[in-house]
């Protein structure tokens, strides 16, 4: 029995929240449990917990099957690893507000797969974002674009990671709005997710041992539960609710992962990378706006 338009809405609202949470309680985890044994295991509780939702494969349409676990799997482990591998926590959460471009890249993704013709007003939405990115990557004195590239040239698997994950995860989100037909795939491609990073932990030559403690399990059963919900709730939301809501509310994500990312790390932000997020929000916002003016016209 599906919910009802509300209700998938609210739940889509719920999500957001969780999904806020992630950068936060991932990077949390990886310093326990190591960039590929944290997601491994967070991944394999996800499928877990939500194996009540699975859909058969022989059910989901083959394009979306093929192409939906690529583009999902491919995208958490960017979004992960690029995490995982930041220096710092305060680098993981400059890494993590790149990953905040997807947003725009998927308004961006959804106006060329419908052939409209770009405008002023999503185009500009797209160059804040990315202001808003180098906004938050710079020093406390101040805007610099230079210290964005510098941060690139010192960790380029880190913030590249980050960058293809934004392109990644707008491509899935653009194929699932149009491929997916209705079908629930998430339990596939979360426990596609899982073996992946456990054959990359098993591969990895000189992991670090995963350090286990009592506030470690505790940390694990949050993060788990964080993660599933939010990827469950927000599949309710946009296949039963309201996306014009959704789409809407999405936009203060950026704001939201740095405030509950810099409260789980207990990192002090400045007041630049709080202008950045805000920047990134309202650029993502400007996107939507822009490209609903254009399919509108």
């Amino acid at each position: 029995m599906n919910p009802s338009p509300r209700g998938a809405t609210l739940a889509g609202l719920v999500a957001i929240l969780f999904w806020s949470t992630s950068v936060g309680v991932l990077r949390s985890t990886t310093e326990a449990l190591g960039p590929t044994g944290a997601p491994a295991i967070l991944f394999t509780l996800a499928s877990v917990l939500l194996w009540p939702t699975r859909t058969a494969p022989r059910d989901i349409p083959r394009p979306y099957l093929w192409l939906g676990a690529t583009l999902f799997v491919g995208y958490e482990l960017c979004f992960a690893l690029s995490l995982g591998y930041a220096r710092s926590r305060a680098e993981a959460l400059e890494v993590g507000m790149v990953n905040y471009l997807w947003p725009s890249l998927t308004v961006l993704c959804s106006v060329l797969a419908a052939r409209q013709r770009l405008n002023a007003t999503l185009l500009a939405g797209l160059a804040i974002a990315l202001g808003g990115v180098i906004a938050a990557t710079s020093p406390a004195s101040g805007f610099s674009p230079t210290r964005f590239f510098h941060n690139l040239a010192a960790n380029p698997l880190s913030y590249g990671l980050a960058l293809l994950g934004a392109v990644v995860w707008s491509l899935y989100s653009t194929c699932t709005r149009h491929l997916a037909g209705g079908k629930n795939g998430l339990w596939l491609f979360m426990t596609l997710s899982a073996v992946a990073f456990w054959a990359l932990h098993a591969l990895q030559g000189g992991a670090p041992p995963m350090r286990w403690s009592p506030a470690t399990v505790g940390l694990v059963i949050f993060s788990g539960l964080s993660v599933t919900l939010a990827y469950g709730l927000w599949n309710t939301g946009v296949l039963h609710g309201n996306l014009h809501a959704l789409g809407l509310a999405a936009n203060a994500t950026p704001l939201l992962s740095a405030l509950f990312a810099s409260v789980l790390l207990s990192t002090t932000l400045p007041g630049i990378f709080w202008l950045g997020a805000a920047m990134v929000a309202t650029g993502s916002l400007l996107a939507g706006l822009g490209a609903r003016r254009r399919a509108g016209a």
